[in-house]
């Protein structure tokens, strides 16, 4: 009977893995749809946004003098110094295998990954060469110091607390899902409950000003209401969630409605 319970366990633990806490395609059979699988989400969740498409790295802040750059690594020199284990605790738990401090990576939305979802992600990144250059040591600049002073920015620790301490409201099993895909994709702009960023994103309850077709569309193309580049939202619709399922683009419009137009507006 115990040995039956362990299984139902573990069953169970597969199931919520691969399942509702789970992008679409995590139930991939073969190493090629885990390997696409993994390829989709560094896109959906910004990996070649910051590290570029090679995944070589960039300069996040090329519109600021020199001393302003922030560079996103050469991921591709990297990988092959870190062990699988080792990229579980930097990427989920904002560890580096070296123990310093972490900033930056959204590692707040990184922890909700699924174990199917990271290990496809995983799969990914161990397909890539090492090709370019190393880039100069990540440093935040000066308007990341502000945040940092006027407490508007943690480093991977602070933020990974934040984010799974105070999280969006649970509006409902029937929600769920969509809540789940907007703490992984919406909160990395618009902060851990969706409430904005001082001076960067509004709070998102601007969404209940929208219809659902309007919220499916802005987040597939970028393209709001009344202007056809959003401010924000029209690279990263068109470079990220423009790579979202139709299934994944309703959950996460249905989600985010429900809360805009929730009874009470507390978090």
């Amino acid at each position: 009977m115990r040995a039956l319970a362990i299984a139902l366990f573990l069953l169970a633990g597969c199931d919520r893995n691969t399942g509702e806490s789970s992008f679409d395609g995590a139930d991939y059979k073969t190493a090629a749809e885990k390997i696409a699988h993994g390829k989709r989400l560094a896109i959906v969740l910004d990996c070649t946004g910051c590290h570029g498409s090679n995944l070589q790295g960039t300069n996040l802040a090329p519109s600021e003098p020199a001393a302003e750059a922030m560079y996103a690594p050469n991921l591709t020199l990297l990988l092959a110094k870190y062990s699988d284990s080792e990229l579980d605790k930097l990427i989920r738990h904002g560890v580096p295998r070296d123990g310093r401090e972490f900033w930056f990576m959204p590692v707040e939305s990184y922890q909700f990954l699924s174990d199917a979802d990271f290990a496809a992600i995983l799969a990914y990144l161990r397909t890539m060469k090492p090709a370019g250059k190393p880039l100069p040591a990540f440093k935040l600049n000066s308007a990341q110091r502000r945040d940092v002073e006027q407490g508007n920015l943690g480093n991977a620790q602070a933020q990974i607390v934040k984010y799974r301490d105070e999280p969006p409201p649970a509006l409902g099993p029937q929600y769920a899902w969509g809540r789940h895909l907007a703490r992984m994709t919406c909160a990395q702009c618009h902060n851990n409950a969706l409430q904005g960023w001082p001076n960067f994103t509004p709070n998102l309850d601007i969404a209940g000003t929208y219809s659902k077709a309007e919220l499916v569309h802005l987040l597939a193309t970028g393209e709001g209401k009344t202007r056809k580049k959003n401010f924000g939202m029209a690279e990263i619709a068109r470079e990220h969630f423009s790579h979202l399922t139709p299934h994944e683009r309703d959950a996460i419009a249905d989600y985010v409605l429900a809360r805009a137009n929730r009874p009470q507006k507390a978090q």
